[in-house]
């Protein structure tokens, strides 16, 4: 296997594990809540997801089932960014309000569009890479770009919401969203990384991507801790 896939994996593997501790913490401080819940789906999620992403990687003996394994791992790290979403709904409405149709119905349809057209604009496996034991899955361009323009705006959206809120808080609340903003923002930047490395094929550039997640995560949970 080629060491910079291999590298990869390895940070996606980091990745899975501090995901899934994120949103372990989240639960615990208060299962109840549901700006913990939405964290914890959010950090879940993006665990299952990353962890679907690195299991289809080892599948060097199979190629027929890289793929839907493949859409798996999206489908659960598109959930992931809408249940972010959720997080500024809950902050900024009272919880029966932000689990209604309007915000919540919304969302859900947004998501099942968002995976749905996976099934219409198949991505592909580069079976010249496979052969030599690197798996390189190719999804089609405007499918990509449209999916990621989408989870773009909703990473600004929740920036701009965090910013907003933050800007009208004092005290342990105010310094608990800004935390939220900054990990949110580096996450973001991971996002940005993984986008230029998709259409790149630039393995370095998505394990910078995964190292901002990581750091990102760090800092969310850190704002959950701050009493």
């Amino acid at each position: 296997m080629d060491v910079l896939n291999l590298i990869k994996i390895i940070a996606a593997i980091i990745t899975v594990v501090f995901a899934f501790i994120a949103g372990y913490i989240e639960l615990r401080l208060d299962p109840k809540n549901w700006l913990n819940r939405w964290f914890a789906l959010f950090f879940i999620s993006t665990s299952l997801g990353f962890l679907t992403y690195t299991i289809y990687h080892f599948i060097l003996f199979n190629p027929h089932i890289v793929i839907p394994i493949m859409i798996s791992a999206h489908i659960l790290l598109n959930f992931a960014a809408i249940s972010l979403v959720m997080t500024v709904f809950i902050l900024e409405k009272y919880e029966k309000i932000a689990m209604s149709f309007r915000y919540f119905g919304m969302m859900m349809i947004l998501f099942i569009i968002m995976s749905f057209g996976y099934f219409i604009w198949t991505p592909t496996l580069n079976m010249e890479r496979f052969n030599q034991g690197i798996v390189d899955t190719d999804t089609p361009l405007g499918w990509f770009i449209f999916v990621k323009s989408i989870l773009f705006v909703l990473f600004i959206f929740v920036l701009y919401k965090y910013a907003k809120i933050a800007k009208n808080l004092e005290g342990e609340s105010k310094k608990r969203i800004s935390w939220f903003f900054v990990g949110v923002f580096i996450v973001f930047i991971g996002l940005i990384f993984n986008l230029l490395g998709g259409i790149s094929h630039s393995i370095l550039i998505e394990i910078l991507g995964l190292i901002c997640f990581d750091i990102g995560a760090i800092i969310v949970v850190k704002g959950f801790l701050i009493k």
